[in-house]
């Protein structure tokens, strides 16, 4: 493997995922308010004797549901489901609406939105539809088409997924095509 090559997949892999900035300046502010807090409180609850006084009567009902089993089993199964969606958060990498590819020589980076456009374009132009009666949606595996006829007219469905077949093909990217006639047409 060239140096090259070694750039090229890291400048994929960097340009395909979404990064977890937000979420973690979102954990990380949430973590320093709560301990902000804390450390207020407790200087205050050091420092006060009329605050201890009326903090009592709120830390026995605190304590006393504490000791209440499913109290204790509710709180600990929220921590927890937020600690694994925590988890989840910072392992699981994003993925942003683009697909790309490596060659000896190039790095082909393209967004879903100009394949879902591609295709709308090349599926209108076979079937005979006009453009703005197309939609595609382009998900991770799979190319929905949902064509809208012009009532009376019929519309080849096979002569849509060839199409679909065709612009993927072309393209370059392995996409399951999955064409959609509505069974009532549009009034032109």
């Amino acid at each position: 493997m060239t140096n090259e090559q070694t750039i090229y997949r890291r400048v994929l892999r960097r340009e395909l995922q979404a990064p977890r900035t937000v979420p973690a300046v979102v954990v990380a502010t949430v973590g320093v308010v709560a301990l902000v807090g804390l450390m207020i409180v407790g200087i205050w609850w050091w420092v006060d004797p009329r605050f201890r006084e009326g903090a009592q009567p709120w830390l026995a009902g605190v304590a006393g549901l504490g000791q209440e089993w499913a109290a204790s089993m509710g709180i600990g199964v929220v921590l927890v489901l937020l600690a694994l969606f925590l988890l989840v958060l910072a392992v699981v990498p994003g993925r942003r609406p683009r697909r790309g590819r490596a060659t000896d020589r190039a790095v082909l980076l393209v967004d879903d939105g100009v394949i879902a456009d591609s295709i709308a374009e090349t599926v209108a132009r076979r079937t005979g539809v006009e453009r703005g009666r197309v939609s595609v949606t382009v998900g991770r595996r799979e190319a929905t088409v949902r064509i809208t006829p012009t009532s009376g007219v019929p519309v080849s469905r096979s002569a849509a997924a060839s199409a679909v077949e065709d612009t993927l093909s072309g393209v370059g990217f392995a996409l399951t095509p999955r064409v959609i006639v509505a069974p009532e047409g549009v009034i032109a």
